[in-house]
């Protein structure tokens, strides 16, 4: 009689050892693929910040080819009651009188210069987003909308708003609007000054002859990260408050280089007692500092229509080092103490006509 030998027939799942396996090798693979995903995402919001900032040169340039100047950082308007007389502070920016070199000639038709900008007349103008403007590394900047609330605008009407992540060169050393030392900033973009009977403050628009320091030498965008700067504001609530894309007041779309980029951790830090003093006469050291939320540094625009990324360890005079003194309008100028410091690589090329010699390779 013949045996049946049955042979034993393989199992046909995984062991519980062998599924751990292939589950730790496929977390390593995935954290190792993660950064590299994460870092080409980033590159490539870098290189359309580098593209926005480009765009925003040309425009600049066109419109000073064509008006012969570039656009003011701000000026005076006529307040609610369209009096000469009745001048307001603050009227729209040079992002506003750039739009028709935006090939939005809608919103530059639409504005309307009888009265200043926040004012009921102009709300749409205020309310409306330019994708432009936008890095797309500046959080939800994109789809950020301040509804308005009534006395809002200088009339009191309530004044919808959308932001800029991006500033334009105001220069080292920024004065506020009718200081006697107005003229003196160096940057590309500034308040033309005080035309109301007895204002001392001029800063006259400045043209591209003006640059003496070369084209290629002098910034005219810098980064001025709206979702960083609110998150990181003493209060955390100041999301709506800063960077708004109509303004041309430092600290919204004007900034300065006496800090270098990214030179605060937050702005409680620029606030703390033992920190560096608030120096900057309008806005205060942290908002009118550029920010960014790339790596290691921020994406600049210069004269020239060129576009390239700046370390934030940018050769820097200390500016821990410098004082100022005064108060702001109709008391005393305000006056910076730079305690014997020559400008340091970041300064000179926020200059536009500060006589420094530097090359490419030192930034």
């Amino acid at each position: 009689m013949k045996r049946i030998v049955r042979k034993r027939r393989g199992h046909l799942g995984f062991t519980l050892i062998e599924l751990l396996v292939v589950i730790a090798i496929i977390a390593v693979l995935i954290g190792l693929l993660l950064p590299a995903v994460q870092s080409a995402r980033e590159a490539a919001r870098r290189a359309q910040c580098i593209n926005n900032l480009k765009q925003m040169a040309l425009s600049v340039l066109n419109y000073e080819t064509s008006v012969g100047t570039f656009p003011m950082g701000d000026h005076m308007g006529r307040d609610y009651t369209g009096s000469p007389a009745g001048l307001a502070r603050q009227d729209f920016g040079h992002f506003v009188a750039l739009t028709q070199f935006y090939e939005q000639g809608s919103i530059f038709n639409a504005l309307n210069c009888s009265v200043m900008i926040y004012e009921a007349p102009n709300s749409t103008i205020n309310s409306i987003g330019l994708s432009m403007l936008w890095c797309p590394s500046d959080g939800d900047i994109a789809g950020l909308r301040y509804p308005g609330m009534t006395g809002d605008g200088w009339d009191c009407a309530p004044m919808p708003m959308t932001f800029s992540s991006y500033a334009a060169n105001g220069g080292t050393l920024i004065y506020w609007y009718d200081d006697v030392n107005l003229s003196t900033m160096t940057g590309v973009f500034g308040h033309n000054g005080n035309v109301i009977a007895g204002g001392v403050g001029n800063f006259p628009p400045v043209r591209i002859a003006s640059i003496t320091d070369g084209t290629s030498n002098t910034f005219i965008y810098g980064e001025h990260a709206h979702s960083k700067i609110a998150a990181l504001s003493a209060a955390n609530t100041d999301w709506y408050g800063i960077n708004w894309w109509t303004s041309g007041q430092p600290g919204d779309t004007t900034f300065s280089s006496i800090f270098p980029p990214n030179y605060f951790l937050n702005e409680t830090q620029s606030l703390a007692a033992n920190a560096q003093a608030q120096i900057i006469v309008t806005q205060g050291n942290f908002v009118d500092t550029v920010t960014s939320n790339h790596p290691g540094g921020a994406n600049f625009a210069f004269c020239d229509g060129s576009a390239r990324f700046i370390k934030n360890a940018i050769n820097s005079w200390n500016p821990a080092a410098i004082t100022a003194t005064g108060k702001k309008p109709n008391s005393s100028p305000w006056v910076y103490n730079l305690n014997g410091q020559r400008p340091g690589v970041y300064q000179a090329l926020s200059t536009r006509n500060g006589g420094e010699v530097i090359s490419a390779d030192q930034y």
